[in-house]
């Protein structure tokens, strides 16, 4: 669990790098097939798209997306299903706009981006929902926790 700013702007860090290269990967993957060049493509696409991201994810969805999500959390609901709504708001939200963002890389400013901007998005959240509840999630709080035991990160807000 998350405890102050600076714990929430490191977590989210991990977790935007995690998703941004497997994402970029996944995509590069689905465009040009499965090779070295690929591979290799999509490390140089990396930094870029983890920008965009991050700025996204931070500033924009992370914090109107947790203001929704919390309003659709009930006193009833478990630790999971809280995590699995949270990352449905956000993972909608991220796949909408990073989705465009990969859609206007691919195909520029053309007749063919809302077409590809549709196929794109559908492709993303069908694996970036699962790869965020069961991979990234666990992954990253373990790895985070490991790093940063409670109380190890002071708030710098304050």
């Amino acid at each position: 669990m998350i405890i102050n700013k600076t714990e929430n702007l490191v977590h989210t860090f991990f977790c935007v790098c995690f998703m941004a290269f497997v994402m970029t990967t996944y995509n590069t993957f689905l465009n040009q097939g499965f090779s070295v060049d690929t591979l290799k493509d999509s490390w140089l696409r990396f930094p870029f798209t983890f920008l965009a991201a991050f700025v996204l994810e931070y500033f924009i969805v992370g914090r109107h997306g947790m203001k929704l999500a919390f309003k659709l959390h009930q006193q009833y609901h478990t630790p999971f299903q809280k995590k699995a709504i949270t990352s449905l708001v956000i993972v909608s939200g991220m796949a909408t706009i990073m989705s465009l963002y990969g859609s206007i890389l691919t195909v520029g400013f053309s007749k063919e981006l809302p077409l590809t901007w549709g196929h794109n998005l559908a492709i993303n959240f069908v694996f970036a929902y699962p790869l965020i509840v069961f991979v990234t999630l666990p992954l990253v709080g373990f790895v985070f926790r490991k790093i940063f035991p409670i109380g190890s990160l002071v708030d710098i807000a304050k």
